[in-house]
């Protein structure tokens, strides 16, 4: 993985809950790809991230004398997804591919509470409700926050990992997008009141409250 993540401090929460689940396996790298293919396929994919595509998916390499499943990166910027044989599972392609979708998001912990919920919601949708169901119980059982869902912008993208950089961004100036507003908010989140529903931001001398239900996009200001 990519460098410069925030502390990825529910890694090992998140491999105890989900490895010892059963698996959907796939019989070879061959139908490792084609579901892959089908998954990115989908407009259910599309509608969350449009940018990628089945022509940008990850070349799966067999592993061989890997101990894990992992996603990376190449020195020339390929992206690949390694999956020795015993990972070779629709779960494990599933959680993999998560973390393409959310590669240039490095805002965010590798393993947090975005990737958590993507890997559940991925889950529900391909898998079925049955194992996404077992994952959630997984999930609780070993503490492992998962974030909400994801909110729909104006362009009909769903987006991810809005309410995760709200609890990162304490303290530090963040741009919000609301709906209803065609403008950006900025400021310094300061607290949240009301029991999390009223974000508090600072801009100089102004101070701004937002309604969080109302927010769909964060992003920590450069």
């Amino acid at each position: 993985m990519r460098s410069g993540h925030p502390r990825d401090a529910q890694r090992a929460r998140v491999y105890r809950a989900e490895l010892p689940l059963p698996s959907s396996p796939l019989p070879g790298l061959d139908a490792c790809a084609r579901f892959a293919d089908r998954v990115v396929g989908t407009l259910w994919w599309h509608v969350r991230f449009p940018h990628l595509t089945l022509d940008r998916l990850p070349r799966l390499r067999p592993g061989n004398g890997a101990r894990t499943a992992y996603f990376g990166e190449t020195d020339d910027g390929a992206t690949t997804i390694t999956l020795p044989r015993r990972y070779r599972t629709k779960g494990i392609v599933l959680h993999e591919l998560v973390h393409w979708a959310l590669q240039d998001q490095p805002d965010l912990p590798s393993h947090g509470a975005t990737f958590a919920r993507l890997v559940l919601d991925t889950t529900e949708e391909f898998c079925g409700t049955e194992r996404a169901g077992a994952l959630a119980g997984a999930y609780r059982t070993e503490r492992v926050r998962v974030a909400q869902g994801p909110r729909l912008g104006p362009d009909g993208q769903w987006r991810y990992g809005w309410d995760e950089r709200l609890r990162l961004a304490r303290g530090r100036e963040v741009l919000v997008r609301v709906d209803g507003d065609p403008s950006e908010v900025r400021g310094v989140l300061e607290r949240v009141e009301g029991r999390g529903s009223v974000l508090v931001l600072r801009d100089g001398e102004r101070t701004r409250r937002v309604p969080v239900e109302r927010i769909w996009f964060v992003q920590a200001a450069r």
